[in-house]
């Protein structure tokens, strides 16, 4: 009985526990540079950047993103720039990742501002809001090199949390369909096949 026991409690060492992400393997990592444009709409051209790790084709990291380029929504002469800023969270998914050409998804889901500068001296009160970003995109990744891809897309950039009390822009103002492109460099795991 001894022996059946020890037995027993020796097949049971050797078992594997199965969990969420028990055989999700992490094969690379990457940075580099963000661009976004407006689509039709006055939003204006945003730069920043962002890294992750690969996960098999999943990738989870951190970006920011910032423009300044609001000059068509200022009417008041002490109001120098209107300010976008934000960053958070980066998550995507490629679809076939060792083809030329594949299919490539990601979503930015963030925080930030928008702020208002105003001219030295001015009576206008300069103003930030604290805001919630999201941002999905879909499109294609073109791999230049084993270290280096290319991603374009197309988008939607969401912003709550916009105060319209001062009357500069609205909640809207800053939401519509996005142009991206995406530099990524770094090791996306070759071995695959």
């Amino acid at each position: 009985m001894i022996m059946a026991l020890l037995a027993g409690f020796s097949l049971a060492l050797h078992a594997q526990h199965e969990t969420l992400f028990g055989n999700a393997r992490v094969v690379g990592g990457f940075g580099g540079p963000i661009i976004e444009w407006g689509l039709g709409n006055d939003l204006n051209t945003s730069v920043g950047g962002g890294g992750a790790l690969v996960i098999d084709n999943f990738f989870i990291g951190g970006y920011g993103m910032g423009s300044i380029d609001f000059e068509s929504l200022i009417e008041d002469e002490d109001v120098e720039q209107i300010e976008l800023g934000h960053g958070g969270f980066w998550l995507g998914y490629t679809l076939a990742p060792h083809k030329l050409l594949h299919l490539y998804a990601s979503g930015r889901i963030g925080w930030g501002g928008v702020g208002i500068d105003v001219s030295p001296g001015s009576s206008f009160p300069r103003d930030v809001d604290n805001i919630f970003v999201l941002t999905p995109e879909l499109g294609v990744e073109l791999n230049i090199a084993k270290w280096f891809r290319v991603a374009g897309t197309v988008g939607y950039r969401y912003v709550d949390g916009v105060n319209e009390k001062l009357g500069y822009y609205k909640e809207d103002t800053f939401n519509g369909y996005l142009a991206n492109l995406t530099f990524r460099f770094g090791w996306f795991g070759w071995h695959r096949g």
